[in-house]
């Protein structure tokens, strides 16, 4: 009988698949070491090994997840609970008032309350089927397919987070959500920008940030308007400066869909955010409830390995007196 090997999160062999997915320089004897114990468990395909086997898709996928939307919690509340767990958001509303009266008068009173309510979440699944003897005979690269399972979840997710975005931010409208005609508009983003301001300190981030440079007016080379040597490194270092009229700008992480031409996240859209909220105040919330599990089986009529990989996900815009963060759309 063979020893029997038995994954838990945390090992070895979670840490290097996760790393391999990440495209990160991993030591060749570890990802030897990896690549031989899937072989040993494929070796004997009992419901014991199935189940490690499938342990290992989920383990590694739910660690690549940790890190896979890291980028929002530059703009949204994001919170990673338990599976069953339903925590309380809050986000405060303007109760406190000052006033000016005669002296000894009594003051009206200021009722403190904060608005409170929790996330749905809906199931986001994948079901990737491999064949046993191309298992057994080493055809299969899994860091690979455990990439594209990681690939498809953040794709959702980012997704379904944007819609969700752009309903909220749409439906308060002015000032918070803006606009330009084909290209983008100095004057309609200055406008809004100044609205922004008032809040406090602004940063932008968008897939084409770029773009602010060429509403000021001129060309990197133009020989009528002279750059520092810095600015000229920032932008052939970055492609953009990172400032535009004294507010930050951020290069919003995006990826091609399916179709590898169409990007996940509209181009077309950039997003305001005062800096300093806190994260109660972040209008945006995100919910991971629960890690990332698998459950499997395998299939005598055409000897196929299945694992059904599943997790909990959920978001909401929620907005106390007024929202904190805004957009800008290119039409």
């Amino acid at each position: 009988m063979s020893e029997r090997i038995k994954i838990e999160k945390g090992m070895p062999i979670i840490n290097v698949m996760a790393a391999m997915v990440r495209n990160e320089r991993v030591d060749s004897n570890l990802t030897d070491e990896a690549s031989e114990i899937v072989h040993k468990l494929a070796e004997d395909m009992s419901p014991q090994n199935m189940h490690e086997l499938g342990q290992i898709i989920s383990f590694t996928v739910d660690e690549t997840q940790q890190k896979a939307l890291d980028f929002m919690n530059l703009f949204a509340d994001v919170r990673n609970v338990s599976l069953g767990d339903r925590p309380m958001y809050r986000f405060p509303t303007k109760g406190i008032k000052a006033f000016i009266q005669a002296t000894g008068a009594t003051t009206a009173r200021s009722y403190v309350t904060d608005r409170q309510f929790s996330l749905n979440t809906f199931e986001i699944s994948s079901r990737p089927a491999i064949n046993i003897w191309d298992i057994r005979m080493n055809r299969i690269n899994m860091p690979d397919l455990i990439r594209q399972a990681n690939d498809q979840f953040t794709m959702l997710k980012m997704k379904h987070v944007e819609r969700v975005l752009h309903n909220g931010i749409t439906y308060y409208g002015t000032p918070w959500y803006g606009s330009s005609t084909g290209s983008l508009s100095k004057t309609a983003i200055d406008t809004q920008l100044k609205h922004f301001r008032r809040l406090g300190n602004v940063t932008i981030i968008g897939d084409s940030v770029e773009d602010f440079f060429g509403i000021q007016g001129q060309p990197i080379n133009s020989s009528t308007v002279q750059y520092s040597g810095s600015l000229l490194d920032e932008m052939n270092q970055n492609g953009f400066i990172g400032k535009y009229n004294g507010n930050n700008l951020v290069k919003l992480q995006n990826a091609y869909d399916d179709d590898g031409v169409t990007p996940i996240l509209n181009p077309a859209w950039y997003y305001i955010l005062v800096s300093g909220v806190s994260r109660d105040q972040m209008n945006l919330k995100v919910l991971n409830e629960g890690p990332v599990y698998s459950m499997t089986q395998q299939t005598i009529d055409d000897h196929t390995f299945e694992t059904e990989l599943t997790q909990r996900f959920g978001s909401g815009f929620a907005v106390g007196s007024h929202p904190t963060c805004g957009a800008h759309e290119i039409l």
